[in-house]
């Protein structure tokens, strides 16, 4: 339980009328830490915190994983941001040690802000000195883990940076015939065939497997146990949601997912209709707060991973390269496939200007270019008006006479977009 005497040793709060100490002490959460326990999440509503005893590790989430920004120490506070902004949490806080956190919601925070001025003052003040560095960390550019060196046209290629992109892996991309290939990697060549991956150590790998490269990134791709409470097939919004219930309750829980988290949903550019995202959220970001709170509850996700069958007498679950683990339940999220146009020789062009999906880092490729998207449900309307910020025309391939839909593209895009019916083509 806080006293006034917890209150006044905190610096913020030392000044105040004791019945202003008293007040806090009665409104605000006491909240004991365990090491590795969070005070609070990335991404949380406002509230205002101050460290009554211990260490806390500040921590956001930026492209290669979670990265600590800073510590919080015994007399300090946080969430001068949150609260001076109104916005949720840049960053996430936890306890690095054995820690005593006081939490004043924002609605009293408010109310002792009113009658004690200098409170606001001293927060805003502190929100300032944060934001610059918050600042400067957001104007630090990602540090690539890995390089690609391929031909634009090489599906081979094409597959490799679609599996690092959506494995939230940065990754520089450089064609065989670049200046800077010659001095970073003397010994590649334009006429090596197939793609390579450079890393930082000098190392190139040419013509990489998918599971040895998710190997090397530090990517799981074998389970730590030969049994678990729940298997789930599939690693889309439903396995990854199935994944976060069943790791809530404290069952040992396992996604397997033959490429990526984040399924069919995760190459979306923009889904405007899911639960809890009232702006609309796009795919790849769904798929990685899906994935980090998983993880987070102690879900394991393993990715190039397929499963060859399942014995649904014993439970057992039958992985490619003769892995066999059992599970109490298993569960199949294993969601949908494309289906493949039946046209003659268009298999050999796949990757080659021929893609199946509209995954939001593609966009970049189509710069300049002329776009055709074959479709005219929700996902070839987001499609369109986001590949139309960098292609030069994108059109719209329909089989009726009409594409009206009342969830379909509700705002003009900057570039051209033309739809095209078997009868005419008009533009949109």
């Amino acid at each position: 339980m806080l006293t006034p005497e917890d209150i006044a040793a905190i610096p913020l709060f030392a000044g105040l009328a004791p019945a202003d100490r008293e007040r806090i002490a009665q409104a605000s959460a006491d909240l004991h830490l365990r090491p590795g326990e969070y005070a609070v999440h990335e991404g949380e509503e406002r509230a205002l915190y101050a460290v009554l005893s211990g260490k806390i590790e500040v921590t956001k989430r930026m492209e290669g994983g979670e990265k600590n920004i800073g510590w919080r120490l015994p007399g300090t506070i946080f969430g001068e941001v949150p609260i001076t902004l109104g916005a949720a949490f840049p960053g996430s806080f936890r306890a690095s040690e054995p820690s005593r956190v006081l939490r004043l919601d924002a609605r009293q925070y408010y109310i002792i802000a009113a009658a004690a001025p200098q409170v606001a003052v001293a927060v805003g003040a502190l929100a300032r000195e944060r934001l610059g560095g918050l600042q400067g960390l957001a104007a630090k550019p990602p540090t690539p883990r890995v390089t690609v060196i391929g031909h634009r046209w090489d599906p081979s290629c094409h597959d490799l940076r679609r599996f690092l992109a959506r494995n939230q892996v940065v990754f520089d991309w450089l064609t065989p015939d670049s200046t800077e290939l010659a001095t970073r990697w003397p010994g590649m060549t334009a006429d090596d065939g197939g793609p390579a991956l450079g890393f930082p150590d000098g190392t190139l790998v040419a013509r990489p497997a998918l599971r040895d490269v998710a190997h090397r990134l530090g990517l799981q791709t074998a389970a730590r146990s030969a049994e678990y409470d729940t298997i789930i097939v599939g690693g889309g919004p439903a396995g990854l949601a199935a994944a976060v219930y069943g790791a809530s309750e404290g069952l040992r829980t396992l996604v397997v997912e033959r490429e990526a988290p984040g399924g069919q949903a995760g190459t979306s550019s923009r889904i405007e209709n899911y639960l809890g995202f009232p702006n609309g959220v796009s795919g790849d970001e769904l798929a990685v707060r899906a994935l980090d709170q998983a993880k987070r509850l102690g879900a394991e996700i393993l990715v190039t991973r397929r499963i060859l069958r399942v014995d649904p007498g014993t439970r057992q679950v039958f992985l490619d390269g003769d892995d066999v683990l059992r599970a109490q339940t298993i569960i199949l999220a294993t969601g949908v496939s494309w289906r493949r146009l039946d046209i003659e020789g268009i298999d050999r062009l796949i990757g080659k200007g021929v893609y199946y999906g509209a995954a939001r880092s593609e966009a970049g490729n189509t710069q300049g270019q002329d776009v055709f998207l074959i479709g005219a449900g929700n996902s070839a309307g987001q499609a369109a008006l986001h590949f139309a910020s960098h292609a030069r025309c994108v059109t719209l391939l329909v089989r009726g006479d009409s594409c009206s839909c009342s969830s379909g593209p509700t705002r003009r895009p900057s570039g051209c977009l033309r739809r095209s019916s078997a009868t005419h083509a008009a533009t949109c």
